[in-house]
């Protein structure tokens, strides 16, 4: 009897187990590649339309104040897969657990279609480490479109963790450099780089280049065409007022061709009936210049490079069509610990990110811990008469100004009061007004390399 007793236990305990699997939810992490938060129509953003965002919006949150941990693919990449800052998980990046495996020990099917350029990785050189089942870096976002759709149709015997990593609008590079007669081939499909320039968006309000910009910026602008591999990056230097509005144009079509990916997805997911049980992550590594300060590209701390497009959309479950543009979030570093709390998966609790799970659900109208800054980095390389040089730099930002310091270089320190000037075009670190702010902002940085054990050094820091 007791032997009946005992098989019957272990069999609900199964049957039990199972079923909780069954109703975790899936998750869905979709990517851009250099998707600027500013050009968003949920931000105001109207030359431009993205029916596939927009229905993400239209069931979820909108984070319009979420910034990138550092600029640039490869290392705002790592930060996703590892929850860390760039300075320490990009050079070690395996030595700390990566988040596809977090999911996969919690019993997720994972996969992963799309580009990878997580550090200085190769997807299959780490398959150990990422934890992806089935994965395929992809710069193709067509067949990524395709991968994911695919994956999406296939029965799955447990919850699946699903990232799909598209390319664009990344092509904006390549954008850039046939505008200039370099020459370049697109990843999917060309846009129209000659347009009438009275159908292309007018110059943005901050187009002109703010005052005694940091040396840590403008060693990167408009480099000579001598200089083939920077001018391949930034081949601006002779565009006036038309190139300029046609690279916006373009930038915007090779949006909306990433948006169609993401429409041709999110309607796969309703139509397998795997919406309402799927919770749908939409952010990018980094934004771009946009024309702004004359800037295409990224690699600098204007909110179009920095603040990029986060979107957490779950229907039926989170607050449903809410543009936040209060709560301060870092991608980087808030993903990790959100997705993991939703899957029930272990994580290191100790990293510096913010579970904002109970926020999104609207079991809670605060985060726990009550961020009052976001931090990013930067390393930005230039050559001298002397050799190179790179600069190291850190951007702190409040709720109403940023502060962003290098080690070294001209005007290496810069505030802005975001309220009174949000296109950044009016430094007021010299300002006597706002001194009692800037001190507080240096206060910040001393703090975060303290509890981040960042190698920043404080010293670096001016005496407040």
């Amino acid at each position: 009897m007791k032997k009946i007793t005992l098989i019957a236990f272990f069999t609900l305990a199964v049957a039990l187990l199972s079923k909780a699997q069954e109703t975790r939810p899936n998750i869905l992490l979709l990517i851009a590649d250099q998707h600027s938060g500013k050009v968003l129509t949920q931000n105001g953003y109207p030359y431009l339309k993205t029916p596939g965002i927009d229905k993400l919006a239209d069931e979820g949150v909108t984070f319009t104040r979420s910034y990138c941990t550092y600029p640039v693919c490869t290392a705002s990449r790592s930060s996703f897969m590892t929850g860390v800052m760039p300075s320490k998980s990009q050079p070690n990046l395996t030595s700390y657990p990566g988040l596809g495996n977090a999911l996969k020990n919690a019993g997720y099917e994972t996969a992963y279609f799309g580009k990878w350029h997580v550090g200085h990785s190769k997807i299959k050189k780490v398959e150990d480490w990422h934890g992806f089942s089935v994965y395929k870096d992809e710069r193709d976002d067509s067949k990524t479109e395709a991968m994911t759709i695919d994956f999406l149709k296939q029965k799955h015997d447990a919850p699946f963790f699903l990232v799909s990593s598209y390319l664009n609008p990344h092509d904006c590079c390549e954008l850039a450099r046939n505008i200039s007669g370099l020459g370049d081939n697109y990843h999917d499909g060309p846009v129209e780089e000659k347009m009438a320039v009275d159908q292309c968006p007018p110059l943005p309000v901050n187009f002109a280049i703010p005052p005694d910009e940091a040396e840590g910026f403008y060693c990167r602008r408009t480099p000579d065409p001598s200089d083939r591999v920077m001018f391949g990056k930034h081949p601006v230097k002779y565009w006036g007022e038309t190139e300029w509005r046609q690279y916006m144009y373009g930038y915007d079509r090779l949006v909306e061709k990433m948006d169609s990916h993401i429409l041709s997805v999110v309607n796969t997911l309703e139509k397998q009936g795997l919406l309402e049980n799927t919770i749908i992550f939409y952010t990018s590594d980094h934004g771009d210049g946009h024309a702004s300060h004359q800037w295409n590209q990224k690699m600098n701390f204007y909110e179009e490079s920095v603040n990029i497009p986060f979107i957490i959309s779950w229907k039926g479950h989170t607050k449903a069509g809410v543009i936040d543009s209060k709560v301060l979030l870092s991608n980087g570093l808030d993903l990790y610990p959100t997705i993991c709390k939703l899957a029930g998966a272990d994580y290191d609790e100790s990293l510096l990110g913010e579970d904002i799970s109970q926020y999104l659900l609207g079991h809670s109208k605060k985060l726990t811990k009550k961020r009052k800054y976001v931090v990013s980095e930067i390393n930005q390389e230039t050559k001298t008469e002397d050799g190179k040089v790179v600069f190291k730099g850190r951007m702190v930002v409040s709720q109403r100004y940023k502060y962003f310091l290098f080690d070294g270089g001209e005007n290496r320190e810069q505030f802005f009061d975001l309220k009174n000037d949000p296109g950044e075009l009016k430094p007021v670190t010299d300002d006597p007004k706002y001194k009692k702010q800037l001190n507080i902002h240096r206060q910040y940085l001393k703090e975060w390399i303290e509890n981040a054990s960042d190698e920043f050094l404080i010293t670096n820091i001016p005496q407040i």
